[in-house]
């Protein structure tokens, strides 16, 4: 891992795909549009990625819109590259035997074929359920000597449990991802990217008015406060830019190598110092990151 860390640091991990649930949350969208406007990423391709909340009636319904919702901030931005549909539902047990067909998808081979024909490393960044990044691994093994895989998901490892939205969705592909040898970095939720929290004030203040992307993703952060109880002192945290931020700023984030643990269906994490090591944020500077954030959406022209 120390390779991968290295990488990281000296901007080698510029190459990206995005897989991204983007219409299940705001946060989404404020990673995407950041990837999309960075200097400090070339972003090859979009892949949508399956979700099932009140947003959405299925995995599918919640993939699909999240294709839309891709092709929407492309709009937004101005920019153009290929957009890919992923998993309509999430990996079952059945598929670490038996890779359901349904599962080889436009997404998992848009990850295949990029990775396949690339002369150096392709970086696939996640923030969502990770079924179509452990669909292309089950399809074809070998690609790991040749991806590295952020994936935002999961708590910390002294949190109570693992139920955090995109693993305890996607279980079973967590899995994939954890037990295979593909170099790993793992950004928790709860007790790391947790502190990634702001207010529709800040947002206003920092971004509001400075483009029309700036006053949707404002809207959009504004929309969830209305109607709550707790809107006076109330933040939302925008998790997925660490992501992005991981590979773009890593001086913000304290990363260290631990064993890769097992994800158990249960809901928790297993430690085996016997196994393979990954890459764990374990701390970020949530004031680094959001300010190159603002800076990098708001330098788009009205």
């Amino acid at each position: 891992m120390k390779k991968f860390l290295d990488e990281i640091k000296n901007g080698k991990c510029r190459k990206i795909i995005l897989d991204t649930d983007t219409y299940n949350e705001v946060d989404d969208q404020f990673a995407l549009s950041y990837t999309l406007l960075s200097d400090k990423v070339k972003l090859l391709s979009v892949n949508a990625a399956p979700y099932l909340n009140d947003r959405s009636t299925s995995p599918l319904d919640g993939m699909e819109k999240s294709y839309n919702e891709i092709l929407r901030l492309l709009d937004f931005t101005g920019k153009s590259v290929p957009v890919y549909k992923g998993s309509p539902r999430f990996m079952t047990e059945a598929d670490l035997k038996a890779l359901g067909s349904d599962l080889d998808t436009p997404a998992a081979r848009n990850i295949i074929n990029t990775v396949t024909d690339s002369s150096d490393p392709v970086t696939v960044v996640a923030i969502g359920a990770i079924t179509n990044v452990a669909a292309a691994i089950l399809i074809k093994p070998e690609i790991c000597n040749n991806m590295r895989v952020v994936w935002l998901g999961g708590h910390g490892f002294e949190w109570k449990n693992t139920q955090e939205f995109n693993m305890h969705q996607d279980t079973f592909a967590a899995s994939v991802i954890f037990d295979s040898f593909v170099p790993f970095l793992q950004i928790p939720c709860m007790g790391v990217a947790s502190y990634l929290a702001t207010t529709v004030a800040e947002l206003k203040q920092q971004i509001g008015g400075k483009n029309e992307l700036c006053d949707y993703l404002v809207d959009t952060v504004a929309s969830y406060q209305q109607g709550r109880s707790d809107a006076r002192a109330w933040s939302k945290v925008i998790w997925d830019i660490s992501a992005v931020t991981a590979i773009t700023i890593p001086y913000a984030f304290d990363i260290v190598a631990v064993p890769r643990p097992y994800i158990l269906p249960q809901g928790f994490y297993a430690h085996d110092d016997a196994r393979a090591p990954m890459l764990y944020a374990r701390w970020l500077n949530r004031d680094a990151i959001f300010g190159e954030v603002f800076s990098v959406i708001e330098s788009l022209s009205k």
